[in-house]
């Protein structure tokens, strides 16, 4: 199972140097900017608050990503890899950053797209997903961003579409959160457990913090793609 969980400022205020990692509590104390170290502390909240419902010690690795004071964390069973991306959908020029990161069908299939704001949602859903898949897979940003997204085949559209990873079995979640924010997630598990059922995917509560619960039955999901398997043996 992946456990999520997404929360906003008012995590600053459960930061606490006891919960952080050895490697983290090394950089705790290394100067930042005032919104740096926001970001810092709201990252590390959230991330110790998936660690304690999980059930795991401070040293388990997981995913972060931050901005803007808001912060997702991403945690997968021991072996498996796995990487989240968050970004906040504001108005931006998306034809011209869909030519820098996308490929000719990624363009195509985005500019297709009737409406402005579903057309930037459908934007920041592709950008999150091939940040995610380039920090999963250990890919250079920004060249990686065109070798990783969507494979829009035969007619395919971004919800049909197959993931293009950098190999086979990996898979790959995207949903729209509370005010205007899109998170990915992308992982590839063991070859084991990749011949298994559906991954499930779960969606912690920001109660702890006070903000809330995420809405009823978790995040809208956007969209859900695999590549393709691995090639049977002889």
């Amino acid at each position: 199972m992946i456990k999520l969980r997404f929360g906003g400022p008012a995590w600053q205020f459960h930061y606490d140097r006891a919960d952080l990692c050895a490697a983290d509590r090394a950089r705790a104390g290394e100067r930042r900017a005032p919104r740096a170290e926001r970001d810092w502390q709201v990252s590390r909240a959230v991330a110790a608050a998936l660690r304690r419902a999980a059930g795991v010690a401070p040293e388990t690795t997981l995913s972060l990503s931050h901005k803007q004071g808001h912060a997702l964390a991403g945690l997968a069973p021991a072996g498996w890899t796995l990487a989240v991306d968050l970004e906040r959908c504001q108005p931006r020029d998306t034809a011209a950053l869909a030519a820098w990161v996308c490929t000719d069908a990624e363009q195509a299939a985005l500019a297709g797209i009737a409406g402005v704001e579903a057309r930037l949602e459908a934007f920041y859903m592709v950008w999150t997903l091939k940040e995610a898949l380039l920090k999963a897979a250990g890919l250079p940003f920004p060249a990686g961003m065109r070798q990783v997204g969507l494979g829009l085949f035969g007619g395919a559209g971004i919800d049909t579409a197959e993931l293009r990873a950098p190999g086979p079995d990996w898979e790959a979640r995207a949903w729209r959160l509370p005010d205007g924010w899109i998170a990915a997630a992308a992982w590839r598990a063991p070859a084991a457990a990749a011949e298994a059922a559906a991954v499930a995917v779960q969606w912690q509560s920001g109660d702890e913090a006070g903000e809330g619960p995420l809405p009823a039955g978790g995040p809208a999901l956007l969209g859900r793609w695999r590549s393709a398997p691995a090639a049977a043996g002889p």
